[in-house]
């Protein structure tokens, strides 16, 4: 893809956002001890462009100056999940919590106001997040979301970053594990689930698509699973928000007051 056609298509999730043209499907998390039983369902984020084309969120975030979008784009994200829980009573979900989203004090304010107002779901909503933590201040938002009874996940385990001081109800395994194809896999995501374990109660591990991964995941003593051949996601998103929610949904946070050296810790 040419210069021309990186700046086009990262104009064109710009337009995805402000058009409300973004949405999710969905992923469930299985349980290693019997398949049927769901934990919960990840949103894997959709954008789609005019012509239809619809792009996911690796494809958002590999364009020129994602990171520029990146943070209102996962706070739409999660405002949508929101609206997806309160249509749909039974069940729950999971979202990623950005860098971006957390990245500075004021970022961290808006994410928790965001969280505040829709606490009545926090008991079905999983809080994923990638480490490291940029800030003091994602780490005390990530201790608070779980005092208000939101479960925090670590997400891509194992690749390169170290157990956080976080308290986490939910450790995800990187699916390059499950995936290795040097040699035998299976010691090193035993040794991965053994230390997943010392930091929460739930292990998943992520990538399974083939029978010989999930037996190689349920031999490593993993709790859940996230992949392809249990649970396989639609490209099209399964939920979207219309344009004209999207503006007003934008309007009503333009409208929150966030007065000089309010601080968003309760």
């Amino acid at each position: 893809m040419n210069l021309q056609a990186l700046d086009d298509a990262t104009c064109g999730a710009a337009r995805a956002m402000q058009h409300g043209r973004i949405g999710f499907s969905l992923q469930q998390i299985n349980a290693v001890a019997d398949p049927g039983e769901v934990l919960y369902s990840k949103c894997l984020a959709r954008f789609v462009e005019p012509d239809g084309t619809v792009r996911t969120r690796g494809e958002f975030s590999a364009l020129p100056d994602a990171s520029r979008f990146d943070r209102a784009f996962g706070l739409d994200l999660l405002d949508l999940a929101f609206e997806w829980l309160a249509c749909h009573p039974s069940q729950v979900l999971g979202c990623d919590i950005s860098a971006e989203s957390m990245a500075d004090e004021r970022s961290c304010m808006v994410l928790y106001d965001l969280l505040s107002r829709h606490s009545a779901f926090a008991a079905r909503m999983v809080l994923e997040f990638t480490q490291p933590l940029k800030s003091s201040s994602a780490a005390d938002l990530l201790i608070r979301a779980r005092a208000m009874g939101y479960r925090i996940a670590i997400d891509k385990f194992g690749t390169g970053n170290a157990l956080t001081t976080v308290p986490a109800d939910i450790v995800k395994i990187d699916a390059c594990f499950a995936q290795h194809r040097r040699g035998d896999a299976a010691p090193i995501l035993r040794d991965m689930v053994a230390l997943a374990s010392f930091a929460a109660p739930t292990v998943v591990v992520e990538g399974i698509e083939t029978y010989d991964q999930l037996e190689a995941a349920r031999s490593a003593g993993a709790t859940h699973v996230q992949g392809f051949l249990l649970s396989e996601p639609t490209l099209p998103p399964v939920h979207s928000r219309s344009a004209r929610a999207f503006k007003r949904r934008n309007r009503s946070l333009s409208l929150r007051p966030h007065l000089p050296g309010r601080s968003w810790h309760p």
